[in-house]
């Protein structure tokens, strides 16, 4: 049995699967999905739906599904977008492909949906050996960790899925992290953006946090040779990696 970490898939069903394969994902297995498995590309619903019937899976929320849940109608309904991150989602974050194929499914399968996503957290802590893990898509609030996306405010899930380390804009210290005995596996800002444009696609580690998005968000946007990104896939039993670049 293993247990595995990968964040920001960005609707990149293909790789997700043969990353699958090459791993010999199994059903003695569980993966966890560090947020971002949708938007820029195409299939971020058939993620988000292999994610939610797989019974060893699991999604941890990310400002993209953070964006979709205030953007889509509560009640399942598509004749428009009524959330305050509408135009945010839909236009500047590359949610209109993940809400024209939302749009597909039956009113039961987007009501589903939305409850599923519902009820995800936005952190947790994995004991594997000695080691305690948390997972989270970028920041966390120890108070919040394993919390349901329903029941936390929006500013304070704003905080959590947004701010990280290695974005000026959106910059929240370290020091937080520090002070925990634990060790942090984190998506949200691409691997390149931190290590360098010309550096080997592989997890950045720094201090007690490991980032693992491998940048995905620049398929087809012409940023980087499809050598360049892809998926980190972290097996937490040994920290052991396997990176998978485009074409795959």
């Amino acid at each position: 049995m293993s247990t595995y970490a990968i964040s920001d898939l960005h609707g990149q069903y293909h790789i997700f699967q043969k990353l699958l394969d090459v791993i010999h994902f199994s059903d003695d297995d569980f993966m966890y999905v560090l947020g971002d498995a949708i938007d820029r590309g195409p299939d971020g619903i058939k993620i988000l739906q292999t994610i939610k019937d797989a019974p060893n899976m699991d999604l941890l929320i990310g400002n993209h599904e953070f964006m979709m849940l205030n953007a889509v109608a509560p009640d399942g309904s598509i004749d428009n977008t009524p959330g305050k991150d509408s135009y945010l989602w839909l236009y500047s974050n590359g949610g209109e492909v993940t809400f024209e194929h939302y749009k597909e499914l039956s009113l039961d399968e987007r009501k589903a949906l939305l409850n599923w996503l519902n009820t995800r957290v936005l952190t947790t802590l994995a004991d594997i050996g000695n080691t305690t893990f948390c997972l989270t898509h970028s920041y966390f609030k120890v108070a919040l960790i394993d919390t349901k996306f329903e029941d936390i405010g929006y500013q304070t899930v704003w905080n959590i899925v947004w701010k990280t380390p290695y974005r000026p804009d959106i910059f929240v210290a370290t020091d937080d992290y520090i002070e925990n005995d634990w060790q942090f596996i984190i998506g949200h800002v691409p691997v390149q953006r931190v290590a360098g444009l010309d550096t080997k696609l592989q997890a950045f580690h720094a201090q007690n946090i490991t980032l693992i998005d491998g940048g995905c968000s620049y398929r087809d946007r012409g940023v980087l040779n499809d050598n360049e990104y892809g998926v980190i896939c972290i097996r937490l039993d040994d920290m052991s990696e396997i990176a998978l670049t485009f074409p795959s």
